[in-house]
């Protein structure tokens, strides 16, 4: 009795192996995500999670293509699309998903691996909460056409006055800024917004929002925030044609961040800390990317976006409509 009781709660918890896995047992519809693993079975070394609000079903699909088994990348993704990124019990159910998923799929190194983070307009909002709930396993995130400037605020707002979608603005009425905590200032981030971006909702002004996304980005720069931002020329508010950018930005971050070492079927990994001085910042005044290290001493370090790595910030200078400067040679 007592193992037929142990079965009935791993049937109750149980995800799936594959987002299309027809072998799957019926309790598995009752969780709120899917979880793929590569195919070869090889241990997981990180675990890349979207909602699958907007766009996020195709941009799993893209992980699991380019990243999943050259890298050891298993995917969770959300079985519904609507707006549960919004409800209290959203972000902790991750954790507990992957520690469920751990057990049932003989994979212990879940409970514990490392996340990259992608949302897609508005469900940009559980970024912010999950930012604050567990800064220490995420390895980097993206918020992809996030729709409104406060869905940038990277979460300064104290969570008890959080709104529906992520937290209020860093920038207060008298100018004064809310602090970054030091914990999420640490974690690379790249926020894409669309210039074509033309979003049906009620009283939405494309230029308006676009502005509170840059100050509210800007301000965590300001802060030492390892973060940048990419204005691109889509044609919609979906993924069209922003893939490769997002697949260098996370397989820079994971090569960055990940211990040589790092196994997480041991428990929970130390990421490591990514210097900013180790990166590359854009000065403002001529658009050129120098090393952070030889950025020149009347340059202002924190006004310019950070970029992870010199290749990354080849690619970046080359696509994003807010880059187009030139990259100076760090002589190293």
């Amino acid at each position: 009795m007592k193992l037929i009781r142990q079965l009935l709660v791993l049937c109750s918890v149980a995800v799936t192996a594959g987002i299309e896995n027809a072998a799957t047992p019926p309790a598995a519809a009752t969780t709120a995500w899917e979880l793929w693993l590569p195919p070869s079975g090889k241990s997981v070394v990180a675990v890349f999670v979207a909602p699958r609000w907007g766009d996020g079903a195709n941009m799993v699909g893209i992980i699991q293509k380019n990243l999943g088994e050259q890298l050891g990348i298993a995917t969770l993704l959300t079985r519904e699309d609507k707006m549960s990124f919004k409800e209290d019990h959203f972000v902790p159910s991750i954790a507990t998903t992957l520690s469920a998923a751990a057990v049932e799929k003989k994979h212990p190194e879940l409970a514990h691996a490392p996340l990259l983070l992608w949302s897609h307009s508005n469900a940009a909002a559980y970024i912010q909460r999950s930012l604050k709930d567990f800064p220490e396993r995420i390895v980097a995130y993206c918020l992809f056409k996030s729709a409104f400037g406060h869905n940038n605020d990277l979460g300064t707002g104290p969570a008890s006055t959080t709104p529906a979608y992520g937290y209020s603005s860093p920038i207060l009425k008298d100018g004064e800024a809310k602090l970054i905590p030091k914990t999420t200032a640490r974690i690379p981030g790249i926020s894409i917004w669309d210039m074509n971006d033309r979003i049906g909702s009620q009283g939405y002004n494309q230029d308006h929002e676009r502005e509170a996304m840059l100050k509210n980005m800007g301000e965590a720069r300001k802060q030492g925030a390892l973060v940048h931002v990419a204005l691109v020329r889509g044609t919609h508010h979906m993924i069209d044609g922003q893939q490769d950018l997002m697949l260098a930005f996370f397989k820079t971050a994971l090569a960055l961040r990940l211990p040589a070492q790092a196994n997480p079927a041991r428990g929970p990994v130390k990421l490591n800390t990514v210097l900013e001085k180790n990166g590359f910042v854009q000065d403002p005044a001529t658009k050129t990317i120098h090393a952070f290290a030889d950025l020149p001493a009347n340059g202002k370090l924190h006004e310019g976006w950070w970029l992870p790595s010199r290749d990354y910030a080849v690619l970046w200078n080359n696509y994003a409509l807010n880059a187009k400067g030139t990259l100076a040679d760090p002589g190293k």
